[in-house]
């Protein structure tokens, strides 16, 4: 089971589930306990940098914004 998205609405055992199918999906070593501690840190609000690498975030307004500027500069229709 591959999550692409993980929000904080997702029980802590879900959320550590879908990182370590994302490590492995992605070759990343990942071991449970770190897994379960990123999740904690996810479902609490905190920011951890590591979650960057197993989380990919939505940013609506950034993609329209760079749709803008491939269009102005002729790199997209």
């Amino acid at each position: 089971m591959f999550f692409r998205f993980v929000d904080r609405t997702a029980t802590k055992h879900e959320i550590q589930s879908a990182l370590l199918d994302i490590a492995a999906t992605n070759g990343e070593v990942l071991s449970d306990a770190r897994a379960l501690n990123l999740a904690a840190r996810f479902k609490k609000g905190l920011f951890d940098p590591d979650l960057a690498r197993f989380i990919q975030y939505s940013d609506p307004t950034g993609e329209t914004a760079t749709r803008h500027a491939d269009k102005a500069l002729g790199l997209a229709a």
